[in-house]
């Protein structure tokens, strides 16, 4: 029985990183800096300055990220669907749940590194001063969020 309650105790707290770690890449990542298409750009506006000619340049790269996130989220749901019924039908801490929280991990790391390929990508069409600041803000959400702030 000792055995059973560990795994059961192991599966609950990597379920509980999973939905951390889902819960930072949607909170910090993609509300702070890019939540919707809304969002993005009053943050932008407000934040950096965004000129007309600038919006217009960052459109393409602004419409490349949103399918990224579209397909990572649905690879996240996928994943996360995936682990529920794993976990239901497994019962223990087995291969099948581990691959499906693989999955997971994987999902969420690709969409941390498209949101960060995005915001480098950004660099092209902002002044010095507009990308910096875009960097410290990034940097602000993402010790924010590590620290619990």
């Amino acid at each position: 029985m000792k055995s059973a309650a560990r795994g059961l105790i192991l599966l609950a707290l990597i379920a509980a990183i999973a939905g951390a770690a889902c819960w930072f890449t949607a909170r910090y990542l993609n509300r702070t800096i890019h939540a919707d298409k809304g969002d993005a750009h009053a943050w932008i506006h407000t934040q950096l300055g965004i000129t007309a000619a600038q919006e217009k340049a960052l459109e393409p790269i602004e419409q490349r990220y949103a399918e990224q996130r579209k397909h990572y989220g649905e690879m996240l749901r996928i994943a996360n669907a995936e682990l529920g019924k794993a976990i239901l039908e497994e019962r223990s801490d087995s291969d099948r749940v581990k691959a499906a929280v693989a999955r997971i991990h994987e999902a969420q790391g690709e969409l941390q590194n498209a949101t960060l390929q995005h915001i480098f990508e950004m660099q092209s069409v902002l002044t010095t001063q507009q990308y910096e600041k875009l960097l410290q803000s990034t940097a602000d959400a993402l010790s924010t969020a590590e620290h619990g702030r």
